[in-house]
């Protein structure tokens, strides 16, 4: 399975890949917004891990515009953004999961 990696924090960014590289996936990791979008234009991913505020575009507006070119890869949002209203706005945008920074 091949996932991209969209997150901004060096140190979860690189925990995150080591962990899933040792459970066999393939984790291309970017750093912004941008650049996942691109990537995602380039190479055909099984699942996006999604931080929502990416620098270059948010994770918000990534996942916004994937779901309006009706792209459908499955989206699991990672990010501090804790409050209720913020999981109901993220699962809106078209996430299919949510998981809360700092997360085992």
């Amino acid at each position: 399975m091949r996932i991209l990696l969209a997150e901004d924090d060096p140190s979860l960014g690189a925990t995150l890949q080591s962990w899933l590289q040792l459970d066999g996936y393939a984790v291309d990791w970017v750093k912004r917004g941008d650049h996942a979008e691109s990537a995602l234009r380039a190479q055909s991913y099984q699942c996006l891990l999604l931080d929502r505020g990416l620098p270059g575009l948010s994770g918000d507006r990534l996942l916004s515009s994937l779901r309006a070119s009706c792209n459908d890869v499955p989206v699991l949002l990672i990010t501090a953004r804790d409050a209720l209203s913020d999981r109901i706005a993220g699962l809106d945008l078209g996430a299919d999961d949510y998981l809360v920074k700092p997360f085992d």
